[in-house]
């Protein structure tokens, strides 16, 4: 066996370890906080009962995490723990859609001294933000008004597992959930007893291996991989869009993957309508975190996670499948892109305003 093979392999054991561990600490999380009570949740989670502020707590978290995938981890694991309502989850899962978006408009940004490269940049980046907006503004509403998403997915959650919120068909029948829940009690042991110590610990482990998958990932998944996304990957809409799954599942992160295209765009290499289905597939992809971090936890967990998903597909087929809505992002962000060529300013504006300043003004105003 050459040198190259046992490198990969060894890497593929360090990514089943790292996915064990970051179960484990989702678990720890869960527990530590029914340790403590539902009280902590609410300082963390202000007012969470109204969902127009769950929705925009989702976005702000998720810009502070640079990543959906951890909030929807840690909203997952605030669920089964009981510390966070399902219907106050929902609302936070479709906000951490438009907070995950930040990230490829901070790497657009790098283009900002290159004039046309720069527009072709950030009209990729912010593609995907009006996406995740406009899906929000529609499905948001008729989630609050008649909880569509949420009785799907309850739904859906009783045909795999039985009865509705009985815990035990989940627990018993797997072994994923014996298996973490082990290593989450010797974890435990270094705590001290204390369940602040606990959670702190937890917490720093889930975060820690969703960093290192995403390395691990990364160098086994997208190395020398850009110079043939255009040839092979974004072919077809379709199939722009497959790999766009497929490729966020294996990174566990949807902000790696549209931000590699973020460049392509500037460079010219790709256009914002090649684009555009590959972020969308991304947005599938990156609910598999959630959907993992659920088979540690309750029906209800898994409920959340499952609506994360739901969520997104509906979205796709409602925006995507109609050719008026399919515009409207394509042409908000031809708009700004053109507006941030002429004032580099706009980048930073719209940043501010968007991802911290409205989330902010209404957690705070409202609370």
């Amino acid at each position: 066996m050459n040198k190259e093979n046992l490198k990969t392999i060894l890497t593929f054991l360090c990514v089943f370890a790292a996915i064990y561990m970051f179960l484990v600490g989702i678990n720890g999380m869960s527990s530590a906080i029914k340790h403590m009570g539902s009280g902590v949740a609410e300082s963390i989670f202000t007012a969470t009962k109204n969902p127009f502020i769950a929705l925009f707590i989702g976005v702000f978290s998720t810009v502070l995490f640079q990543s959906s995938s951890t909030t929807t981890s840690l909203i997952v694991g605030m669920v089964s723990s009981g510390a966070l309502s399902l219907s106050s989850s929902i609302p936070m899962v479709m906000g951490a859609n438009i907070g995950t978006t930040v990230t490829n408009t901070i790497v657009s940004i790098g283009h900002i001294s290159r004039g046309n490269e720069f527009k072709r940049a950030f009209a990729a980046s912010t593609v995907h933000d009006f996406f995740n907006i406009l899906a929000v503004i529609i499905l948001f509403p008729l989630e609050i008004t008649f909880h569509g998403i949420q009785r799907s997915s309850e739904w859906f959650a009783s045909l795999i597992f039985g009865k509705m919120y009985d815990i035990d068909v989940l627990t018993a029948k797997s072994p994923i959930k014996a298996a973490v829940k082990s290593g989450s009690k010797f974890v435990e042991k270094f705590s001290f007893d204390n369940d602040i110590f606990f959670l702190i610990i937890s917490v720093l482990i889930t975060f820690l291996m969703l960093y290192s998958l995403v390395k691990l990932l990364k160098s086994l998944v997208l190395e020398k991989i850009e110079t043939f996304f255009d040839k092979y990957i974004f072919k077809t809409s379709l199939r722009a869009g497959f790999f766009g799954v497929i490729l966020t599942i294996m990174v566990q992160s949807s902000s790696i993957t549209t931000s590699l295209v973020v460049p392509l765009a500037g460079a010219g290499v790709l256009t914002l309508r090649q684009i555009f289905p590959f972020t969308l597939g991304a947005n599938i992809g990156t609910t598999v975190t959630a959907l993992l971090a659920s088979l540690t936890g309750t029906v209800s967990a898994l409920i959340t996670a499952i609506s994360h998903l739901i969520f997104n597909i509906i979205g796709i087929l409602v925006i995507y499948g109609i050719p008026l809505l399919r515009n409207i992002p394509l042409r908000l962000a031809e708009l700004i892109s053109d507006y941030a060529e002429k004032n580099k300013l706009t980048p930073i504006i719209y940043l501010l305003i968007t991802f911290i300043l409205i989330p902010l003004s209404i957690i705070f105003l409202s609370s």
